[in-house]
């Protein structure tokens, strides 16, 4: 293919794919009915003879910060999606981060330091990378210590997801992770590969 296919429709899958992750992780407010509410059910005045109106506990509808009469309830926004449309919506991210230049393919992040991708993202000059390793085994401290560094992002093949991709600047892949994410999305029947414009694995280490 010669370069992103132009009937392959890229904003599509992407779009279908972010809108499913952002509902399935999407939290109602909560609005407290009056049961709810922490205090005394106690009335505050006698009901005759203040010359005043009529008033019962302070989780009145009509006080402030009292419960509600029909609260919101929070309820699941999640929906299935089908396995062919996030892979499709997988692939058009990496297609369109190499479109940009944005996307670069190492050997391997296995035995990675920080420092080491603390300086690989001072040599990209860019604001924001993402580090996606096929090898399983990642400490907590390593993922611990790269929180400290803003714009450095770790993650494994197993966990990275489009929207994480879709917020850094650069994505960063070595070849084991490339190959993991490539036969899930050959494996689902999709027609494109992980990155159209690279195609196959055949492709080989030409890439950067």
């Amino acid at each position: 293919s010669s370069g992103i296919n132009a009937e392959w429709p890229l904003r599509p899958g992407i779009h279908e794919t972010v809108k499913w992750q952002d509902q399935c992780v999407r939290e109602d407010e909560i609005a407290y009915m009056r049961s709810e509410l922490p205090g005394s059910g106690r009335k505050l005045r006698p009901q005759k003879g203040t010359g005043a109106a009529r008033m019962k506990d302070k989780r009145a509808p009509h006080f402030k910060f009292g419960g509600r009469p029909l609260g919101r309830r929070p309820r699941d926004h999640g929906y299935d999606i089908d396995l062919n449309v996030l892979a499709a919506g997988f692939s058009a991210i990496c297609t369109s981060k190499h479109a940009q230049g944005d996307f670069y393919l190492v050997d391997s992040l296995q035995n990675f330091t920080i420092p080491s991708l603390i300086g690989f993202k001072q040599l990209l000059n860019s604001e924001s990378v993402l580090f996606v390793s096929g090898y399983e085994g990642l400490s907590a401290s390593q993922n611990t210590e790269i929180c400290f560094h803003p714009g450095v992002d770790l993650l494994s093949s197993e966990t990275v997801h489009p929207k994480a991709i879709l917020q850094h600047t650069t994505l960063v892949m070595d070849y084991a992770a490339f190959t993991q994410l490539e036969s899930w999305v050959l494996e689902l029947g999709q027609e494109h590969t992980l990155v159209e414009e690279l195609g196959s694995w055949s492709w080989g280490r030409n890439t950067r």
